[in-house]
């Protein structure tokens, strides 16, 4: 089965934040609705350590991976 959209979100914001660390740009405008969304779940991760980030990527694949 498929990641629903809501798990993919999870999965893009942990990616980001260990990789780039936090979220730095301005929020996508309102003709981007998808760019919105994944800006959102990343900024809402805040100061979360990159570390942090890819534990919670793998912990998020095994939970999603178990169903």
């Amino acid at each position: 089965s498929r990641p629903s959209y809501e798990e993919m979100l999870r999965f893009y914001s942990y990616y980001k934040q260990a990789t780039a660390g936090r979220c730095q740009g301005p929020r996508p405008g309102f003709w981007d609705p998808i760019g919105r969304y994944k800006w959102d779940a990343w900024h809402s991760l805040g100061g979360m350590s990159k570390e942090e980030a890819m534990a919670a990527y793998v912990a998020e694949m095994k939970k999603v991976a178990q169903k």
